[in-house]
């Protein structure tokens, strides 16, 4: 089976500072699962039940993506991207050392003091490059959570 392309936004609840998401991704290796960071959402997903308001992107997540695929993530508000492989399979409760907290504007906070654990549904990655920046990354990452992107993409990705 050839590797796949798959965009990957980090963004727990739509309201995680993605400057700070960026740093953990690159510091700690890894990439959570859509609807599986934290509370409910996680655990539906740690008991297989999955979340319907997730249109099945963490199932795509747990048992579609593949040790080898690439992963493009990118972060709102941000012209890089970092460029990712795949090297492990989904582990549930992943052990980041982190906390997150949920800030009086809503926002979510992640920090290695205080707060709930953050230990998401998450797979272990190897970062290729965390500097890929698009002249207008609207026209080929997709603005969903998680989708799989064609091979031109991947070829287009490669060469920047």
């Amino acid at each position: 089976m050839s590797t796949q392309l798959w965009s990957l936004r980090q963004n727990p609840y739509a309201n995680t500072d993605q400057k700070q998401m960026r740093q953990v991704i690159i510091e700690k290796n890894f990439i959570s699962c859509p609807f599986g960071h934290i509370s409910t959402c996680r655990n539906n997903v740690l008991d297989g039940k999955y979340n319907t308001e997730a249109n099945q992107q963490d199932i795509q997540f747990v048992e579609n993506m593949k040790i080898g695929d690439m992963v493009i993530i990118p972060f709102k508000g941000q012209k890089s991207c970092i460029l990712a492989k795949i090297v492990s399979d989904p582990i549930y409760c992943i052990e980041t050392g982190l906390y997150t907290t949920q800030q009086p504007d809503d926002q979510i906070k992640i920090s290695e003091t205080t707060g709930e654990p953050f230990r998401p549904v998450g797979r272990r990655i190897e970062i290729i490059n965390d500097n890929v920046v698009f002249a207008d990354k609207r026209k080929f990452i997709p603005m969903n959570t998680l989708k799989q992107l064609s091979s031109q993409i991947l070829e287009v990705i490669l060469r920047l």
